[in-house]
């Protein structure tokens, strides 16, 4: 008891001895060099298209004498709301002084707050400034551009004012697949890109798809943002042994179906039987009893513009082993068969050929206008072009009796047979396309010159005035959006892009043709060339292919 009081006495007393000393008010003070940020001359607001880069190059402010960047940490932070409170965590854009950003953040009602942190090194101490950032819908309908850029797959948009009328300036945005998957590409050689869309009402939601793949990898990326949905196996309801996609083609409104040509076999993606959210492409598809023999599959086909319960398929392919055309069954059933056509009249394979026994290799193939398939064939020395009614009723009603009867055209369905090795360059053609409102014409194109060829006349036009001797055409693309979206009839057909190689860079050249002659009608060009283009686009990497993206009914601006 003792002890205690003995200690509290001592803590007393030196209280008191502490009280009573003399503050004489030596302390040593260091002000703070406090940091201050300049406003711009553009201001604190900025207002940006989605994928542009943001450029913000922030003036330093000190109280103390100035400080190099080396002594400070900088953080670029983006909230959603613009009093920066609504989120728990910011997306970072960069950390050095000088903000140099693609914006990739969706478009908002309400502006985005970017908030820059400046951090001393030596101190810890920490200053903030906020700027207002609004974010406007730059994508909307346009081009895809696939590419080889120096070994990587890079997929780009491109969209002019005469592609989408919608907009005052035209908009190319560079590796979209990279900036919303985290940087990453595809792996292996880019070989094609695709769009498909789904419509089975007038009041159902449209079901937009877009593919992208190389000799390695698939994907299905959203057709708004371009992030990565669907990726590689999660494609297939049974994985195959390898990814060798050569095609992904759903080129008809309403067939419901899409078909992925994989390995030389034939893959069905059944939208009407897995519903509109289904993304698994199924088995390889089989043959039925009325096929024999192996099969592999070109890679182009062809899908019917009326229903697939009028015609009894839902799409065409050609078989390069048997060098036969077979049908994709229209059985709403997830893996549909494939089937031989009809026997076809005698009379007809006299006059021109047996759409079951064509018996020469496909060079291409695609839907013309009336929905005549168009394939250019080869005998290994000779060229020939074939035409086929596909796209015809499977049944039709006795005009005397009235009962339903097959129809007689499943019998007849040559159309026409051409010499293509006779017409100019023919055998040199590299490139095709068919324009859905020109009749008896399509274009294709050399590595140099580009061609309308007239079916009747069995003619040739050159179309364009030379490129630059250095560049080489690699892909080429009618502005064909279908029937997607109402506020492009006007300009569907009215394009086409030509893409070229210099051996260092890839150019896009957008002319404007006459969609019922696919002839280049350049009316605007103030020398009065009708074959100059509209624009010429720069800054590609080696273009492999591209495709039509329509916004799309119902779709938001992103």
């Amino acid at each position: 008891m003792r002890r205690t009081v003995d200690i509290l006495c001592l803590v007393f007393a030196i209280v008191s001895l502490m009280a009573c000393y003399e503050d004489k008010g030596n302390y040593d003070y260091t002000a703070l060099n406090e940091i201050s940020v300049v406003s711009p001359s553009a201001g604190t607001y900025f207002a940006i298209d989605r994928y542009e880069t943001l450029h913000i190059e922030p003036q330093l402010a000190f109280t103390q004498g100035e400080m190099d960047d080396s002594q400070l940490d900088f953080l670029w932070e983006m909230y959603l709301d613009d009093w920066a409170n609504t989120e728990a965590k910011a997306v970072v854009l960069g950390r050095e002084r000088i903000l140099d950003a693609v914006i990739s953040r969706p478009a908002s009602t309400t502006n985005y707050a970017l908030v820059l942190t400046v951090t001393e090194k030596k101190t810890g101490a920490a200053y903030r400034t906020k700027y207002s950032v609004a974010i406007q819908p730059s994508v909307l309908s346009g081009l895809m551009v696939l590419q080889d850029d120096n070994g990587r797959c890079r997929l780009d948009y491109l969209a002019s004012i005469y592609a989408e009328p919608s907009f005052t300036a035209n908009r190319h945005i560079k590796d979209v697949y990279a900036i919303n998957n985290d940087g990453a590409s595809l792996e292996g050689s880019p070989r094609g890109v695709s769009f498909s869309l789904v419509e089975k009402s007038s009041y159902e939601p449209q079901v937009k798809n877009l593919y992208v793949w190389t000799d390695r990898q698939a994907a299905r990326i959203s057709s708004s943002d371009f992030s990565v949905e669907h990726l590689d196996n999660d494609l297939f309801m049974v994985p195959p042994k390898k990814i060798d996609v050569v095609n992904i083609d759903r080129s008809s409104r309403f067939g419901y179906c899409t078909i992925m040509i994989n390995g030389g076999q034939a893959h069905a993606l059944n939208q009407q039987a897995t519903m509109s959210f289904g993304y698994q492409f199924s088995r390889e598809l089989k043959p039925n009893s009325s096929l024999t023999g192996d099969m592999q599959f070109e890679r182009f086909v062809y899908q019917p513009d009326l229903f697939g319960s009028q015609t009894g398929y839902c799409a065409i392919l050609y078989d390069k082993i048997g060098k036969r055309f077979v049908k994709v069954s229209n059985s709403y059933d997830v893996e549909p068969a494939i089937f031989a056509f009809n026997q076809q009249d005698e009379d007809n394979i006299t006059s021109l050929f047996d759409v079951n026994n064509i018996g020469l290799d496909m060079v291409w193939m695609g839907k013309n206008y009336g929905s005549i398939a168009c394939a250019v064939f080869t005998d290994g020395t000779k060229r020939y072009l074939y035409r086929m009614r596909f796209n015809i009723n499977s049944t039709t009603t006795d005009s005397q009796s009235g009962e339903e009867i097959i129809n007689p055209m499943v019998y007849r369905q040559a159309y026409g047979k051409d010499d293509f090795s006779a017409t100019t360059d023919g055998d040199n053609a590299r490139f095709f396309e068919c324009g859905r409102y020109a009749a008896n014409t399509f274009i294709y194109a050399t590595t140099r010159n580009i061609y309308s060829y007239d079916f009747n006349a069995h003619r040739a036009i050159l179309l364009n005035d030379p490129f630059p001797d250095d560049e080489e055409i690699t892909a080429m693309r009618i502005y064909n959006p279908e029937y997607y979206t109402a506020n492009l009839q006007n300009v569907s057909g009215t394009l086409l892009y030509v893409a070229t190689w210099n051996g260092k860079e890839g150019k896009i050249y957008e002319f404007p043709i006459n969609r019922t002659t696919l002839r280049f009608n350049n009316r605007e060009n103030a020398d009065g060339n009708l074959k100059a283009p509209y624009h010429v686009f720069p800054g590609f990497g080696k273009v492999v292919d591209m495709c039509v993206k329509p916004q799309g009914r119902g779709d938001v601006a992103v």
